[in-house]
């Protein structure tokens, strides 16, 4: 990812989207510190549009910028991961029920071909990961709100890193595929209580999985 020089266009978002997608696939680990002119040199790019595009991911929540200067991919501490969870579960709620509204079949025919491309019996961890986070983005695309949908996709991306360790254990994927499955046989059949039901516990064995993959050795405190 961060071996690929840039060509020109639209740099600063260029540049944006291939830092995130680094911190998100943890190329750029929980806690790592970034260095711009290593960065810059790597995509083949002035310093400035890497230090525009880390202002941008740190208003974000997925960069800090610390007090000695140094600037570190985002670190959740378990408390904090919490928290985004118990705002982002009833989020999608809501999301579900405007989805339901807008009755958007179009945007369920999306979701069903990407659950079909998840459920490839030889696909990686890697490729399951983006599409996973694809499922959820037009989820919330489908809600008819842009502005449900930038706060969702804020908080999935702060929690994407951690995802990532999710999507490397294949009975978690299994299990998330099966709920995937049960949500959008809830959602064909307009059962707004029964989707979110399915929703709401798909969400918390999400964090659960997360908490089993957790390295005690990183400290009590700290997500790896």
């Amino acid at each position: 990812m961060l071996d690929e020089p840039i060509k020109k266009q639209s740099l600063q978002k260029i540049v944006r989207e291939t830092l995130r997608q680094a911190i998100l696939e943890r190329e750029i680990e929980p806690g790592g510190q970034i260095n711009i002119n290593r960065v810059a040199e790597k995509l083949g790019v002035s310093a400035m549009p890497i230090r525009e595009a880390l202002r941008e991911l740190e208003a974000e929540g997925m960069v800090t910028f610390s007090s000695n200067k140094r600037i570190l991919a985002s670190r959740l501490s378990r408390s904090e991961l919490y928290d985004i969870y118990s705002i982002r579960i009833p989020l999608e709620e809501i999301a579900l029920t405007k989805f339901l509204n807008l009755n958007d079949k179009r945007g369920l025919d999306d979701l069903e071909a990407f659950h079909r491309q998840m459920l490839k019996p030889r696909i990686t961890g890697k490729d399951w990961f983006h599409l996973n986070r694809s499922f959820h983005m037009k989820l919330y695309e489908m809600s008819g709100s842009e502005r449900l949908f930038k706060i969702l996709q804020g908080l999935w991306n702060n929690t994407g890193p951690y995802l990532r360790i999710f999507s490397d254990n294949k009975k978690a994927v299994a299990r998330a595929n099966e709920e995937h499955g049960l949500l959008l046989q809830a959602l064909r059949k307009r059962n707004s209580k029964q989707a979110q039901e399915i929703l709401k516990k798909h969400l918390q064995n999400g964090i659960r999985t997360i908490e089993l993959s957790l390295d005690g050795g990183e400290g009590k405190n700290q997500i790896p």
